[in-house]
């Protein structure tokens, strides 16, 4: 599954976002949402396609995006689409810090720990997250991925280019 299992401690390590925050996610108090991708990947583009909605969902639950494309391809991908999230230009460090291999990757942790984490486009996992995330915010729980998205079940991650 290439993920690290729930419950476990996340790496200390700090992530830097093309904007200049940075953030090390083993010290972060409360939720946080961190997803590997890599922008040519199907899987990645539809999870964080769907995870743009999250801020709607479940205000104040912070989503880092981490790219494992070199930052040029990252920085076409991102113009105009995840300009209002923090998104991290070299994540293979991270990736392998985190003992992944694949795209895309998406971790939802708790005061430091993992709460859930999932490789791929999983639309059960997905909207489980939204759930979780939403209910730490005080709101409804609804679906990020809903029937009227016709999107189906699950896609596979595949390996990270830096993976190797």
């Amino acid at each position: 599954m290439d993920v690290l299992e729930k419950g476990k401690a996340v790496p200390e390590i700090e992530l830097k976002a093309k904007s200049g925050e940075t953030i090390n996610p083993a010290r972060v108090e409360g939720p946080l949402v961190l997803v590997f991708f890599h922008p040519v990947v199907l899987a990645s583009r539809h999870v964080v396609g769907y995870l743009r909605r999250l801020p709607a969902m479940a205000p104040g639950v912070p989503i880092w995006f981490v790219s494992t494309a070199t930052p040029e391809e990252t920085e076409v991908y991102v113009q105009g689409y995840l300009e209002d999230f923090p998104v991290v230009l070299e994540g293979c460090e991270a990736l392998r810090a985190f003992g992944g291999r694949f795209v895309p990757a998406t971790y939802f942790l708790k005061d430091g720990k993992v709460d859930l984490a999932f490789t791929g486009f999983h639309k059960l996992a997905l909207n489980t997250l939204g759930r979780r995330a939403a209910e730490l915010a005080g709101k409804r729980a609804k679906d990020l991925v809903t029937e009227a998205d016709n999107k189906g079940e699950y896609e596979l991650a595949e390996p990270a280019p830096c993976a190797s």
